[in-house]
């Protein structure tokens, strides 16, 4: 089995004493798990699907969570080294990492609370004011990556993409989501210009760029009571705006409650400033989300036919998509 090969490269109080498969563990990435039971703990081994991300990348994603925790941030699984010193496993094609399994649950929706959305802000201030010192040969501020990269995909996807995505939306694949897939692709040429015109402004505004997990939600958030316990899933972790954490995160814990969006900024701000600037761009990564994640997943699911573990936690996640949606058309 490849996970024994794999383990074989770590040192000896890393061997399991039993070994449990939990396939994709709810996620959506592609990535599949393994929860092993040590003589000093208990670790989690990941392995990556083959599209993401690079062997390059990887090891900056591991450079940057050694820097934060070195740094005196705790709540990230640090990759182990193995016995030649490397923090990563390459075998059978694919890239395998081994961590601390953090405590915690991802439980946030099943048990919400304003004192959890700040536990949750508050942590991630903590990652980004610790993730600013990471060494980097770009010099910042600059426009963000991210909100360029979104404005150019989805001038694209209005130019003929959009249309030629409609084509392959049927009911041979994935049948369940096809009406909600239809009513986004639907719903898409009345909010676009909207965001069109936000994202025009936002490309052009200077913002200081450092090391970002660009894939932070309610999911990857564990929490032991009100306090967090540790983030999870730094598969995306890019040089980009903290905006784009920022608008991820509350985005997908409250949506469009402005309430919850306020008090989720708060807190973020007890322990991290925000300039006018990062406002902006908030708003601009969580209108260009909810627009635009929908034609992801149905460029993925209906166009390149990808598979994924848990289909109707998909199709939930696109109702909800198609639910915020309608709010951002009003």
């Amino acid at each position: 089995m490849h996970e024994s090969q794999v383990l074989a490269h770590y040192p000896d109080d890393c061997q399991p004493r039993n070994l449990e498969s939990l396939g994709g563990a709810g996620g959506f990435s592609g990535a599949v798990f393994w929860r092993l039971t040590t003589c000093t703990g208990r670790y989690c081994l990941r392995r990556w699907p083959k599209e993401h991300p690079s062997e390059e990348g990887l090891r900056f994603i591991h450079a940057v969570l050694e820097h934060v925790w070195r740094q005196g941030f705790r709540l990230i699984p640090v990759p182990r080294r193995t016995r030649n010193g490397y923090t990563y496993v390459r075998l059978g094609g694919f890239l395998w990492e081994l961590a601390a399994w953090l405590p915690g649950e991802a439980d946030y929706r099943n048990h919400p609370s304003r004192q959890r959305l700040r536990s949750a802000m508050a942590a991630l201030a903590g990652f980004h004011t610790v993730a600013a010192s990471y060494p980097l040969s770009a010099s910042s501020p600059g426009p963000s990556p991210g909100i360029g990269d979104r404005l150019s995909r989805l001038r694209r996807w209005m130019r003929s993409d959009l249309a030629a995505l409609a084509t392959h939306v049927t009911g041979r694949v994935w049948p369940e989501l096809m009406p909600t897939a239809r009513a986004i692709l639907a719903r898409v040429p009345d909010v676009a210009p909207r965001v069109l015109a936000v994202l025009s402004d936002a490309a052009e505004q200077a913002t200081p760029l450092q090391p970002c997990i660009c894939d932070i939600w309610h999911g990857h958030v564990l929490y032991e009571g009100d306090p967090v316990s540790g983030l999870v899933d730094f598969g995306s972790v890019r040089i980009e705006s903290v905006a784009a954490d920022i608008a991820r995160l509350l985005g997908s814990m409250v949506l469009d409650d402005k309430e919850g969006w306020h008090a989720g900024i708060e807190a973020y701000r007890a322990e991290r400033p925000l300039s006018p600037n990062e406002l902006r761009l908030v708003t601009a990564f969580d209108q260009s989300t909810v627009l635009m994640s929908g034609l992801n997943w149905i460029d993925w699911i209906y166009r390149e036919q990808r598979t994924f573990f848990d289909r109707p936690a998909i199709v939930a996640r696109v109702d909800e998509i198609l639910h915020r949606l309608r709010a951002l058309g009003k």
